[in-house]
């Protein structure tokens, strides 16, 4: 019966692990501001989130029995006691790769959780602070229930090079084709190449479309990518001795860059090429191996920018009208945000709260110009205060000092870190806060495991 059920937990775990691009939600809530539509504020519960429910519900139970937990117990102090007691004797903190010095990051973790929930007192909209602040304490359940679960990490690692796969050829073809297609039962959304709002990239020949995926923006697609294909490079020097899986990873890579390529997101492009630098860098013994993915990569890039070279050059000068643009509106953002923080900077304006605060001081501009600052470190200040930001730079912290005895590991998820700096969506998205903390679970695993 046990091992049935940790089967049924591990096949769920990859069975979401595959499903989490997709963007199927039913919407609860959806506010329209001058017959504009404000995505920030809107509320639904996606599709994802009842797979996940079921899968922290058994992690949970399964915890609970294997440290032999008595429920029978007269009053809420013991059962504290009792958990307390029982997490100090688990291999989470017994394993000497992972000592967490005062269960720092347990600590750490449960104190944004606790300190976001707090913040619906002072929020504007409480209703979108319960909201963001539920889905924060779902996503740090799922990196703990990620820590104790079994998997087997070559199945996993074949479930996101596919599940990679199908978004890198699915944005392949909307590039080529520029054209995408609305879809609700799979989450997709039709994008105007010409709207408002759409990411293109733009030259003398007009507008193009990026590649977006199932995703509501291409930042969010190229991030995807470019983390799937660094752990994806890590477990391929892994398996260089098994010649089919070998292949079948080559293959799959260079789909999977062709999609980071057409995102046209360079900061995930930025962070790619740090982790493949780092790589580089720490395996040297896998070198003429490295080699091979990086040829294959550069001719696959050297194919796209020949074919498209005029939109390479917009992208990467800064020079052309819409690159000028964004780098203006970037600006801007930081600017909107230190006048949040000087008037909120213990405590922020409440978690979700950012754009509502925003354009509540900026009430002539469309809803749709209201953007996060693209910077996670400067929007959690926003939010949830210095306390917030000094908390939420403590988890990285603790987990980073978890992987200081793998060097490989530890510079790859300082790469993954690099995010934080260059866009938002990892803190506003619901796929976002999701996958942050899926991958910190998943390589410290990782870590653990070798």
């Amino acid at each position: 019966m046990r091992k049935y059920q940790n089967k049924l937990l591990e096949y769920l775990f990859y069975l979401f692990v595959f499903l989490l691009p997709w963007q199927t939600v039913f919407l609860l809530r959806e506010i329209f501001i001058g017959g504009e539509k404000w995505q920030y504020g809107t509320i639904g519960i996606y599709g994802i989130d009842f797979l996940m429910l079921l899968f922290l519900i058994l992690s949970s139970v399964n915890y609970l029995r294997d440290l032999n937990f008595q429920f029978p117990i007269s009053n809420f102090q013991s059962i504290f006691n009792v958990l307390i007691s029982k997490f100090r004797n688990s291999d989470l903190t017994q394993n000497s790769k992972f000592k967490i010095k005062n269960y720092g990051l347990l600590i750490a973790s449960g104190g944004l959780i606790i300190l976001s929930f707090l913040s619906i007192v002072w929020s504007f909209d409480k209703l979108l602070a319960f909201y963001f602040s539920s889905k924060l304490f779902l996503a740090a359940s799922l990196f703990w229930s990620v820590l104790r679960i079994k998997f087997d990490w070559k199945k996993l690692i074949f479930i996101l090079i596919l599940g990679a796969s199908l978004q890198s050829i699915l944005a392949i073809g909307q590039f080529l084709t520029q054209q995408d297609f609305a879809n609700a039962i799979l989450g997709t959304s039709h994008h105007e190449v010409f709207a408002g709002g759409t990411s293109v990239v733009e030259n003398q020949s007009g507008r193009w479309l990026r590649a977006y995926g199932s995703f509501p923006h291409p930042n969010m697609l190229g991030g995807y990518l470019a983390i799937i294909l660094l752990l994806g490079i890590f477990f391929w020097l892994k398996y260089t001795h098994e010649n089919k899986t070998q292949f079948f990873l080559l293959i799959t890579l260079s789909i999977i860059f062709s999609g980071l390529v057409l995102s046209f997101s360079r900061s995930a492009w930025l962070i790619f090429t740090i982790g493949l630098f780092f790589i580089f860098i720490f395996q040297k013994e896998k070198r003429k191996e490295l080699w091979k993915i990086a040829i294959i990569f550069l001719l696959t890039l050297l194919i796209w920018t020949s074919a498209f070279s005029s939109l390479f050059f917009s992208r990467f000068s800064g020079e052309d009208r819409l690159e000028q643009k964004s780098i203006s509106d970037r600006t801007e953002y930081v600017q909107q945000t230190k006048e949040i923080i000087k008037d909120n900077f213990w405590l922020g304006a409440g978690a979700g709260n950012y754009t509502k605060e925003v354009f509540q001081k900026n009430p002539q501009k469309s809803i749709w110009q209201i953007q996060p600052v693209h910077n996670v470190f400067l929007l959690i200040w926003s939010e949830l205060g210095i306390i917030g930001l000094l908390i939420f730079i403590a988890i990285i912290i603790f987990t980073l000092f978890s992987l200081k005895n793998n060097p490989v590991l530890f510079l790859l998820l300082t790469s993954y870190f690099l995010l934080l700096f260059f866009d938002h969506w990892l803190w506003t998205t619901h796929f976002g806060i999701l996958l942050f903390f899926l991958a910190m679970g998943m390589i410290i695993k990782e870590a653990l495991n070798s």
